[in-house]
């Protein structure tokens, strides 16, 4: 067979993708389900193949991998020299002549909507919807074939090429097919999601219903009809008609007119309760066909409805897998959340969180109660066995609360709607002999509680946190030496694992004196009621915390910098660690940064995912730390402020002794107790604060001891991807990520493997765009919507008191920006690797936190107002916008809506004087918003 160039829908070879592009291959398989479509053809990929080997529109093609994305007038100008270059190409002779003579099956002088069709779009994690260009009512043989090569020109406008650079689809790899179909004129169209594209619900088919073509209401002439129905029955579930004051009609002669719609018909009901069920009808049969939740373009023509398009709905977040075996509804909530790292991991890290959360709940003796599913590159926890029976759910909420407290309402308030268990008394034999045992006869909650009460009594406050981190410094450095006297990659990988594996236990078990510090604040409370912010104080200015320690190191680190004139002239300018060093005055602070390494290298952001680089790999982040204090040209006052914390806590602890001291001499004056009781009163409190503070300080030592195991892993698994590049299993060192954990065993035991890293790399590329929520249904249903106050001010949950009002920062890769000192940090989530922020930060926002995250302590250390657990912050805020974060009630509040080009003015968004090079704009691209082309 010859290589194709027009092939009718109705043939099998126009299913294929890679001739008839992704909505050619889609149509063609709705047709070959007797799905109804209009009859057409497609004009193949091999006919764009020829339109675009002429030499200049190859060199104008290739020349679209060296533009920024974000250069938007370098993408409007090269995308319109790419297009006028092809369409000052014509289809050959042959190619016309067949396009003709399908005209001649169909209709020679009838009309046809003609659509571009891109190999690389309607794919499952890139649909591409809207990027390319639909050409309607098209009249007469020449017209069609100059709108053929009119829709290939498309694939390369602006929005296309920045979609495909985003998506990590290579220019030159993408083929454009065209779609010529009989137009059709419809009295009403729309689109019809097969699930709910707001919430995610699989169980809920979403459709909008206009009059006319669907143009007027992409374009956004008109309010179309909404309607939610039963995706099971098709029933209505509620249909909101919209204000259809305007329609598209076709013309006789071609193109579209718009149209008044009458009074009358504006406010009616555009689909009556049985066309919605039989719209309802074919969205399930493309939804089987296809095996995915599709976005269905429609139309209702002469009483029937067609089909015009049908691609994957890639904006909803994907179903946690596996899904449950008892086939009942289930709720999960995200691991990654409760862990302050709401991004995307890739699949190799997935695998190795997952095999250790499985051992640990196995260890710790919770087999079974917590099984963890996978969606989106996140770990989800399965909540169900804990909050199926009202008894368990009302202490796990209210344990939730005090972590996470968006995710504790968010449950609780599905519940309230919802009862997806019924039959309770059931569980009393398949789980609730599990839970008793898990939550209430394991020796760890005697060793928890055991450990809590031995510190509360007899521990030494002042010393732990010291002794602590001795042993975590000793643990880690006897793990490291056995897992590098392996001899081979593969006995390094294995030993990493069980490393990890085996010490969570121990080091988890290491932390339990911490839990001293929750009695003693309760105590506190109790004895010294309306006093919250003299008790909050008495976490700040701890000795002996990590965190702390690593900050105030860093600060030195940035006064030495500022001491040296050259350093700090070359360090503003962004120069790498190299260009520091080899300036007047840098082999000293070189050295004072590698004595920095030496001690916290191991650390860095994100770095639970061990995919990402520690400090001691590229310490751009610290550099980066460093230059956003330098805009100050005195020293930064870090040790300073650190001293005052000190006295604040010691002051605020002198206010609980004097207060309860005072109640106490009352009650005695009432009550005739003795002095003794009053002392011991005293006394009292002085041993609570001393115990607060002093294990307060170990809250962050294990993930210091786990992380430098996590960075030995990080170092094994990249030797383990240059020994499977070195034979060639993989074509790059960083593609090994991208492996399941038995593939990666597999290929280090010489067997073969075959992953298919491309589409894992650019579903990861998709997975890391995702918003994740921090709860989901198993019908994939996201729980919690963004809390919105009366004046519009952005609700989240207060973690530091106080008031701050300055310019927001939103930074998402703290190794490309900077913050500037003074500014307000906005960020989705904040981990121990991303202490060096606050060096500099006047005020935190985060997405994503509770009480007890690293964020949330290390604000409250610092004095810091902080707001968490604000949806959708670092999208509602820009950078350069001046806030008011309000850390006692828990508000955020836009002041100025400032453009970012008046920021720039001064500083571009990466936090650079505007006459040096910018590192990127770190503003968000807006996803389209569904809805046809």
């Amino acid at each position: 067979m010859g290589v194709p160039t027009v092939v009718p829908l109705a043939e099998s070879l126009a299913t294929d993708p890679t001739w008839t592009g992704g909505k050619g291959a889609n149509l063609a398989t709705l047709v070959g389900a007797d799905l109804p479509v209009p009859a057409g053809f497609c004009v193949t990929t091999a006919v764009y193949c020829e339109v675009v080997a002429d030499p200049t529109v190859q060199a104008r093609i290739a020349a679209l991998a060296d533009i920024d994305p974000a250069d938007t007038e370098a993408i409007k100008e090269a995308g319109r020299r790419t297009r006028e270059a092809i369409r000052a190409r014509r289809l050959s002779p042959e190619v016309r002549q067949a396009i003709i003579g399908e005209l001649g099956i169909l209709g020679i002088d009838d009309a046809y909507a003609i659509r571009s069709s891109a190999t690389a779009e309607d794919l499952p994690h890139a649909s591409f919807a809207g990027q390319h260009d639909t050409i309607l009512n098209v009249v007469g043989p020449n017209a069609v074939c100059e709108t053929v090569v009119e829709c290939m020109a498309s694939a390369f406008t602006d929005r296309a090429i920045v979609y495909r650079q985003r998506n990590g689809i290579p220019h030159e790899e993408v083929g454009c097919a065209v779609v010529v179909q009989r137009m059709v004129y419809p009295e009403a169209s729309g689109i019809l999601f097969t699930a709910d594209p707001v919430s995610g619900n699989r169980t809920r088919v979403t459709i909008d219903a206009g009059y006319g073509l669907g143009e007027s209401q992409v374009g956004g002439l008109v309010t179309a009809d909404t309607i939610h129905a039963d995706a099971g029955t098709g029933n209505v579930l509620d249909y909101t008609v919209g204000e259809k004051r305007q329609a598209v009609h076709a013309t006789p002669g071609g193109g579209t007119e718009t149209t008044q719609v009458s009074a009358k018909k504006r406010r009616q009901r555009v689909l009556t309760d049985d066309e919605v069920r039989g719209l309802v009808d074919i969205g399930n049969q493309a939804h089987d066909l296809f095996g995915s939740p599709m976005d269905v373009e429609w139309c209702r023509d002469d009483d029937r409805f067609l089909i015009l398009q049908a691609r994957p709905i890639t904006t909803l977040f994907p179903v946690p897998e596996p899904a449950p075996a008892d086939g009942q509804v289930h709720l999960y909530y995200s691991w990654n959340h409760k862990e302050a790292m709401s991004a995307a991991m890739p699949p190799l890290v997935v695998d190795v969180w997952r095999s250790l959360l499985d051992e640990s709940m196995t260890r710790f003796g919770f087999e079974g109660l917590s099984e963890t599913a996978v969606a989106g590159g996140r770990i989800y926890q399965d909540l169900t066995p804990l909050v199926r029976t009202p008894r368990l759910r009302e202490r796990y909420l209210r344990a939730m609360a005090s972590v996470d407290e968006p995710a504790a309402v968010a449950i609780e308030n599905f519940l309230d709607e919802r009862d997806p268990w019924p039959d309770e008394d059931g569980l009393v034999t398949t789980v609730g002999r599990g839970v008793r045992t898990g939550l209430h006869a394991t020796p760890l909650v005697s060793r928890i509680v055991g450990s809590a009460v031995g510190a509360l009594a007899l521990g030494d406050p002042a010393t732990v946190a010291d002794r602590q981190r001795d042993w975590y410094d000793e643990f880690a450095t006897e793990a490291v030496e056995r897992i590098r006297a392996e001899e081979t990659v593969e006995e390094r990988v294995q030993a990493a694992r069980d490393e990890l594996s085996g010490s969570l236990f121990g080091v988890v078990g290491r932390f339990f004196p911490f839990y001293a510090t929750f009695i003693a604040g309760a105590a506190l409370r109790r004895l010294c009621p309306g006093q919250e912010a003299d008790i909050d104080a008495l976490g700040r200015g701890l000795a002996g915390d990590v965190v702390t320690d690593m900050t105030l190191a860093l600060g030195d680190l940035a006064d030495l910098a500022r001491s040296l004139p050259a350093v700090a002239r070359a360090i503003e300018a962004g120069q790498d660690r190299e260009t520091v060093a080899a300036v007047e005055g840098g082999s000293a602070f070189d050295a004072a940064l590698q004595t920095f390494l030496d001690e916290y290298g191991f650390r860095g952001p994100n770095e639970i995912d061990i995919s990402r680089p520690r400090w001691n790999e590229d310490p751009t982040q610290l550099l980066q730390a460093i230059r956003g204090a330098l805009v100050s040209d005195v020293p930064s006052g870090h040790q300073e402020h650190f001293q005052a914390l000190v006295r604040e806590a010691e002051a605020a602890a002198t206010r609980l002794e004097v207060a309860v001291a005072r109640d106490v001499q009352a009650t005695m004056r009432r009550a005739n107790l003795d002095y003794v009781e009053a002392q011991a009163r005293a006394a009292a409190v002085r041993r609570l604060v001393a115990v607060y503070r002093g294990y307060l300080a170990l809250r962050e030592h294990p993930k210091y001891g786990i992380a430098r195991l996590l960075a030995e892993t990080r170092a094994q698994f990249v030797a383990a991807g240059e020994t499977l590049e070195a034979a060639d299993v993989l074509i790059d060192t960083e593609d090994v990520w991208l492996l399941q954990l038995d593939e990666l065993q597999a290929a280090l035991a010489g067997e073969p493997i075959a992953p298919d890293i491309r589409r894992r790399k650019a579903l990861f590329a998709h997975h890391t765009a995702m918003y994740a929520p921090r709860v989901i249904t198993s019908e994939g249903e996201a729980l919690g919507e963004p809390r919105i106050a009366d004046d519009g001010a952005l609700e989240g949950t207060p973690v530091s008191r106080g008031v701050v009002e300055g310019i927001a920062r939103v930074i998402r890769d703290p190794t490309k920006e900077t913050l500037r000192h003074g500014e307000i940090l906005v960020t989705e989530f904040c981990d121990p690797g991303m202490t060096p922020l606050f060096l500099n930060a006047a005020g935190l926002v985060t997405e994503v936190g509770g009480r007890m995250t690293h964020g949330s302590l290390v604000a409250r250390e610092y004095g810091i107002p902080a707001v968490v657990s604000v949806p959708s912050a670092t999208a509602r805020i820009q950078t350069g916008e001046r806030i008011r974060v309000d850390g006692t009630h828990g508000t955020v509040e836009v002041l100025d809506r400032v453009p970012v080009e008046e920021f720039q003015k001064v500083y571009d968004v990466s936090g650079t004087p505007a006459d040096e090079p910018t590192e990127g704009d770190t503003r968000r691209v807006p996803e389209r918003s569904h809805g046809t082309e």
